[in-house]
């Protein structure tokens, strides 16, 4: 897999989605010894209940939506890429619009 990260001896871990479990599994894998890539469609979280909020002039956009780069910017061996994911398949074969291996 590519995605244009560097490799190095650390076994990678994909997280496909930088929703509350990618975030979640994302934050556990801190100083776990494992390269991260985060890949997600949007370059930012964002928590949809609280859109009303935003909608009505009740809370500012940044309120509820920030920059993955902001989370993870003091990070070693962790890497974000802005792409999405069409399919997964067995035996490490996948396709998104940056990369295809099969």
């Amino acid at each position: 897999m590519s995605f244009n990260v560097e490799r190095n001896e650390k076994k990678r871990i994909v997280i496909v989605g930088g929703g509350f479990g990618g975030l979640k599994l994302a934050n556990k894998l801190k100083n776990s010894g494992f390269q991260v890539v985060l890949v997600d469609k949007n370059n930012y979280h964002q928590f949809p209940p609280l859109i009303y909020q935003v909608a009505s002039a009740g809370m500012e956009p940044s309120s509820i939506s920030f920059p993955f780069r902001k989370i993870f910017q003091r990070r070693k061996d962790f890497y974000f890429r802005m792409a999405e994911v069409r399919a997964i398949f067995s035996r490490k074969e996948y396709d998104s619009d940056l990369y295809r291996e099969n």
